[in-house]
């Protein structure tokens, strides 16, 4: 018995170091060898084999049970005798053979080169790092509310607050980013982005649980920007407060309607694809950038005045102001209402730093996700951040805190040409509105084709361009509904609960895989750590505490449901299971442990 536990443990030290050969192989080649192609072949007598060249061409060769497949760089493929090749064929080889695990059972590895594999591979993935990542995700990130809720956050908790506020809600977000950036460089990433990546690593009832949370959470997202997207059209054109034209009608069933125009015009941009979403996105962007640098500017050039009637007293830059908008003063935002609380306040602001999963999200449309996805990532929340801090200390020493209170359109009223400022706070509202929608979308029929709730099976079904008709219409129904939840400040505290619930359970998933050192989580993203993700999951979870603790022990009870759910009712899947890790884990140490 102890000499069978020696070799066990032997054994185990010896798999190890194989899976993780193995897996850092398969990470290299991940982006690379999307077209690769395995042709296996067995020991017994000659076969007939067929190698794909190019798409449509074939070449049939009758092959000894010792060849392999080679290739001259040019698409050609040529078969040799093993012996051959191992005394030192050279050249621009690009086709190796590996084995299997049994002997005298050899893997053929064929990969298309040049032009060939170029269309064969990267048919179906056709964005990268700029236009499906980097983009999505400052768009969602840099959304609507820097337009039209900046005055009202520094009116109420000030500089320090505003600022404590946003370096709080980046933290949570860097750290789910390097958590995310971890799980995307594990592995082939597919459509559904972090819910493919999690369910594959922690199993249906986690990947279950967590992907209608992350479904529910962009999905708001959306809304949220289709509802604030009513602020700037009606105070530059409403009938009443508008200051270009009195054009639209107000009122709150009016207020609905804009919405979902907005929302019906968004739903048919996406039901065309995801490459028509990523071309609206890069032309609206530059209205996006404009709006943005005319605020920047402005703050420099625009000189102190004072206008009684809209309330606006910009002093340009002054101590004073600086030191009057420096601390917290809570107060209501209207006549009737209880004052505001900074848990309520945080509700509104978080908001505003999501969007970090609107690039994993569109994973199935990348050439190279798992490393778009890390960089274009984290370069939008660098630039993003970098963006809100000059924006609130320019605002906070530059207008008085009365004017902030009293007109949340603020950034328009200052601005040296105010007109860009609505074209560029409506254009938001638009690219985070087709964001929210198609990226949902996708987290939905990703869910549907695991079979994991009987009720989803409908919306598993594509078109022919495999674009997710069915759960684009369904988004579309669930959006419309939650138009009537209120105004901004009603909608944000909801989107903030379901994306905070999400970026902590992803936050746990990676610290569970990285503390159970489980054999199928090898990333080859280095800067993701144990500390990271535990600091990621404990932000969220105190942030959810902080803005509504009745709605955060709901919503916590609501994934562990789904998880039980998922556990009872789903059929056992062939993924990566968080628990086996754990019970591997524990088994290998105490058998390496024991005194022999």
């Amino acid at each position: 018995m102890p000499r069978f536990l020696s070799r066990a443990g032997t054994h185990i030290d010896d798999l190890e170091r194989q899976l993780a050969r193995v897996g850092s192989v398969d990470n290299d080649d991940a982006s690379a060898d999307e077209g690769a192609v395995w042709l296996p072949q067995t020991a017994a007598a000659p076969t007939e084999t067929t190698a794909l060249l190019e798409p449509g061409v074939t070449l049939r060769q009758t092959l000894p049970a010792n060849a392999v497949c080679t290739t001259d760089g040019c698409g050609l493929s040529i078969f040799v005798p093993q012996q051959q090749q191992q005394e030192g064929q050279q050249g621009n080889t690009s086709l190796d053979s590996t084995n299997s695990g049994l002997e005298g059972s050899p893997r053929i590895r064929s990969r298309w080169t040049g032009k060939a594999r170029n269309k064969a591979g990267v048919a179906a993935r056709k964005l990268g790092t700029w236009d499906g990542v980097f983009l999505p995700v400052m768009l969602s990130i840099w959304g609507i509310l820097v337009f039209v809720r900046m005055g009202y956050f520094l009116s109420q908790i000030g500089i320090i607050g505003t600022i404590a506020s946003f370096v709080c809600g980046y933290t949570v977000t860097t750290m789910t980013t390097l958590s995310i950036s971890a799980i995307s460089t594990n592995g082939t990433v597919k459509g559904g982005g972090p819910y493919y990546m999690l369910s594959r690593s922690l199993g249906p009832e986690f990947g279950g649980s967590i992907g209608l949370m992350f479904y529910a959470g962009t999905l708001l997202s959306g809304v949220l920007n289709a509802v604030a997207f009513v602020e700037p059209l009606l105070s530059n054109f409403g009938r009443t407060a508008g200051d270009i034209t009195h054009t639209f009608p107000e009122g709150v069933h009016w207020n609905i309607l804009y919405s979902s125009v907005l929302l019906v015009f968004c739903t048919v941009v996406c039901l065309t694809g995801a490459r028509v979403f990523a071309k609206a996105s890069t032309v609206l962007s530059t209205f996006i950038i404009a709006s943005t640098a005319m605020i920047l500017v402005s703050f420099v050039f625009q000189k102190p005045f004072v206008n009684e009637e809209k309330a606006i007293h910009y002093t340009s830059w002054s101590l004073a102001t600086f030191k009057e908008n420096l601390w917290p003063e809570l107060a209501p935002i209207m006549e009737g209402r209880p004052s505001e609380t900074f848990g309520s306040v945080l509700g509104v602001l978080f908001p505003a730093c999501i969007g970090v999963m609107a690039g994993a999200s569109m994973s199935s449309a990348l050439r190279k996700p798992s490393k778009s996805i890390p960089q274009g990532t984290l370069w939008a929340v660098v630039i993003t951040f970098i963006l809100y801090m000059t924006i609130i200390l320019c605002l906070g020493s530059t207008t008085r805190r009365s004017t902030l209170r009293d007109n949340f359109n603020v950034l328009q009223e200052i601005n040296i040409l105010p007109i860009i400022v609505p074209i560029g706070a409506i254009t938001t509202s638009v690219t985070s509105t087709l964001s929210g929608v198609l990226s949902s979308a996708s987290i939905l029929q990703a869910i549907a084709r695991d079979d994991l709730f009987a009720c989803l099976g409908p919306f598993k079904r594509v078109n022919c361009s495999d674009n997710p008709t069915r759960a684009i219409v369904i988004t579309y129904v669930i959006s419309q509904f939650a138009f009537f939840m209120g105004d901004t400040n009603a909608v944000a505290p909801y989107t903030t609960m379901f994306n905070l619930i999400m970026f902590g359970f992803v936050n746990l998933a990676c610290l569970v895989l990285k503390l159970a050192a489980s054999v199928n989580f090898r990333p080859t993203f280095h800067y993701f750590k144990a500390w990271t993700a535990c600091l990621g999951a404990l932000g969220c979870f105190a942030v959810m505490l902080f803005v509504d603790m009745v709605s955060a022990l709901v919503s916590t009870g609501v994934v562990i449901l789904l998880f039980l759910y998922v556990h009872y009712t789903c059929p056992p899947k062939p993924w990566g299971d968080v628990t086996q890790s754990l019970i591997y884990h524990q088994c290998r140490k105490y058998m390496l442990r024991l005194d022999l």
